[in-house]
């Protein structure tokens, strides 16, 4: 029962994941997430302006901790916070798959 609870969480995790630019490409076009004059990348903070990006997961997590060596000079501290907790999130799922892959 339990692994059956596990495999429909990560079906459910991976399929909000690979929806994200889709939803993002539907709520406008942009800079594919990157905003020139900021230098914040808007497509990880708001799941917009992303285009038709799609990235892995080791992706996601080298682009977050990208953004998140900007620091507080580009973004505030709730932002940056909401970084994190994605980062977080994107380590956690990379750790139960890589659990139930057998690796």
């Amino acid at each position: 029962m339990k692994g059956i609870a596990l495999k429909i969480t990560l079906v459910i995790a991976a399929s909000l994941i690979s929806a994200l630019p889709v939803l993002a490409a539907d709520m406008g076009s942009g800079t594919m997430g990157q905003d020139r004059q900021s230098g914040k990348d808007e497509c990880l903070l708001m799941a917009r302006n992303c285009g038709d990006q799609a990235d892995t997961i080791q992706q996601r997590i080298q682009r977050i901790n990208r953004e998140l060596g900007k620091g507080s000079s580009v973004y505030s501290n709730d932002e940056l916070r909401r970084l994190q907790n994605q980062l977080d999130d994107a380590n956690h799922l990379m750790e139960i798959l890589n659990e139930n892959s057998g690796a």
